[in-house]
């Protein structure tokens, strides 16, 4: 059986983000830790967030201990998300050695349907650097689509980039890797840029990936409780992004969830 470890960047500055973890978030740790014991949680946050409201999942938290930002990314082109969610996955990646067969990267607004996710991963017979949203071959368009190419830009052109092997990317909110790649990433992460947005960053880094049709499905606020609840129990999809939720709304789903957890 394959060992699992799901690696969620987490942080406290939003509401929703506390209520996400003091929830759902909190409930599958439980769950998994009780069920599923060869699939682990951990929520990644900063050195510098107090955690004290969470020690009853004290267990199943990273901190990254990554000093010296500032080495790693110019203050100039730093933001509240570079460079550190990407130090935050390599620092985990780091520690977790290889202790699992599959990593899942994701983040606080995603929901796991537990069963679909370990069936999918155990009859894969292969997994490697995969997911349900990938700009296939579009990664440096995308960085020029984006205005993160040119003079002032922390990548000034894109010959630059022409030692990195990748060419696609995954989207953040979650992407799988095999214990191979998450190993060669820590090995290779002196030569990670982390002056661009970490699904990018780790992109670069992948010769090789792949598409996972409906593994993973998109769930915006614009639908009643009711009826994003019906979009849950009948989805095929592992992996569910809850867009941009506002916190009443994330609450109110919760309280349904609580009775008809269908992400078990």
């Amino acid at each position: 059986m394959k060992k699992i470890a799901v690696l969620v960047i987490a942080a406290l500055n939003q509401p929703v983000y506390v209520h996400y973890i003091k929830t759902y978030w909190s409930e599958l740790i439980k769950y998994t830790n009780s069920e599923t014991p060869h699939i682990d949680v951990f929520l990644l946050f900063e050195e510098a967030t107090e955690l004290g409201m969470l020690n009853g999942i004290k267990d199943n938290i990273i901190v990254d201990r990554t000093t010296n930002l500032s080495q790693l990314c110019h203050p100039r082109f730093s933001s509240p998300m570079i460079p550190g969610i990407l130090t935050k996955t390599v620092y985990a990646l780091e520690l977790l050695g290889d202790q699992y067969d599959v990593l899942f990267r994701t983040n606080l607004s995603s929901l796991i349907k537990v069963t679909q996710f370990n069936h999918f991963l155990q009859m894969k017979p292969e997994i490697c650097y995969s997911g349900g949203w990938v700009w296939v071959d579009g990664l440096r368009d995308d960085l020029i689509a984006h205005n993160k190419i040119g003079v002032g830009k922390s990548i000034e052109t894109l010959s630059e980039l022409n030692h990195y092997p990748g060419n696609t990317f995954i989207s953040g909110s979650g992407f799988l890797l095999s214990a191979a790649e998450a190993k060669s990433l820590v090995e290779r992460k002196h030569t990670i840029r982390y002056d661009i947005i970490d699904d990018v960053a780790i992109g670069l880094m992948m010769s090789k990936h792949e598409v996972l049709p409906n593994f993973s499905e998109l769930i915006t606020p614009d639908k009643s409780t009711d009826g994003i609840m019906e979009s849950l129990r009948k989805t095929g999809a592992c992996h569910i992004r809850l867009h941009r939720f506002p916190l009443d709304q994330a609450e109110a789903l919760w309280r349904k969830l609580s009775d008809d957890p269908v992400w078990k």
